[in-house]
């Protein structure tokens, strides 16, 4: 009988130490050391359990006799569980009407799924019948470790509309170097993945009170832009009109192409998606693409979107670059003198960065 105390005795010894660990989070990456600095009393160490008796009914009554089961016989092979997860504490600051409050709340990795080649959607548990509530357009804080085990913060979109109860979906592209994507890429299902949601990322929000909408959009930044549109295409009596501009290395590298196609018929006319495929200005012809090439850049813009006016807006969401060649740092709500849309006539109230 000592044998197995002594196990138990130092499992709940470790849990407990991991759970009470505590560091400053930090975003990682261009662009956001600015952000950081001015925002570094939001980040929460992850507490998402105000004791250790808390964390053992929580385990015991939800994750002791979870279930898992995979297949390889596909592209979009699949790992699942049956984890559900918990409320956040009572008392807890929220910035909108979000499940996730101001502070760090974990919530079961429950499903992940192959996409495309590079891209996985990672699915969290939410409690039965309960909907993310995230504004749109808004982002969550996601909270990972880097190889040396520190904190490392990112902003996700989810793919899921608040339609969608009991889960959100996460679209990731996973790169070989990414310290988020290959944290998500290598947890097991059931482990508890630390999210909140704060005042700073929520930004234009639907229904936007414009009559024009031009969305620039590259690689996993068409998740807000796929967030607006679900509401701008399939909410009864919208008028809006909108144009995506969306940039892709590849065509197999553009993201909810067919969803997008899908929102399009939908939208009575008013949707224009326009995929921008190529590494470089002046990328070559494609054998079987028959849309654009290149880059997205300032002559595409004139082309497809609409012109400056009080009745437009612009939402650019991408690569730390593009904001950079677009608009100026998404940290910074001012339109940036010499940037493209500057240029081209646009103001601070015309753009938002997503």
């Amino acid at each position: 009988g000592v044998v197995p105390f002594i196990i138990v005795f130092s499992l709940h010894s470790s849990l407990l130490s991991t759970i009470s660990r505590s560091s400053p989070s930090h975003y990682f990456g261009l662009g956001w050391s600015h952000f950081v600095r001015s925002h570094s009393q939001s980040f929460q160490p992850f507490q998402p359990f105000h004791s250790f008796q808390s964390f053992q009914s929580y385990s015991s009554s939800r994750f002791i006799s979870t279930s898992t089961s995979s297949s390889t016989s596909s592209k979009r092979n699949h790992m699942t569980t049956s984890a559900v997860a918990m409320p956040p504490p009572e008392g807890l600051e929220y910035a909108s009407k979000c499940f996730f409050p101001t502070e760090w709340h974990g919530v079961p990795l429950t499903n992940v799924k192959q996409y495309n080649h590079d891209s996985k959607i990672f699915s969290f548990g939410l409690p039965e019948g309960r909907s993310l509530d995230l504004p749109v357009c808004a982002c969550l804080l996601l909270q990972g470790k880097d190889k040396e085990g520190n904190d490392a913060v990112r902003p996700y979109t989810p793919m899921s509309s608040n339609d969608v109860v009991g889960r959100f979906d996460l679209l990731v592209k996973v790169y070989e170097q990414g310290v988020i994507s290959q944290y998500l890429n290598n947890l097991a299902i059931g482990s508890l993945v630390p999210f909140k949601h704060i005042p700073f990322n929520i930004k234009a929000e639907y229904p936007f009170g414009k009559k024009t909408l031009t969305m620039i959009s590259g690689g996993t930044g068409i998740t807000p832009m796929f967030q607006a549109l679900q509401c701008l295409c399939l909410t009864p009596g919208d008028e809006t009109k909108i144009t995506l501009l969306y940039g892709n290395k590849s065509v197999d590298d553009i993201l909810l192409r067919a969803e997008l196609d899908d929102l399009a018929s939908k939208s009575n006319g008013r949707l224009n998606v326009v995929h921008v495929v190529g590494t470089r200005p002046d990328e070559p012809p494609i054998e079987g693409w028959d849309g654009e090439l290149g880059w997205v850049d300032a002559a595409k813009i004139e082309k497809y979107g609409y012109p400056p006016s009080d009745d437009t807006l612009v939402m650019v969401c991408g690569l730390p670059a593009m904001y950079d060649v677009f608009c100026g740092p998404r940290t910074e709500p001012e339109l940036k003198e010499g940037t493209v849309l500057h240029k081209l006539g646009y103001t601070t109230t015309m753009v938002a960065k997503f």
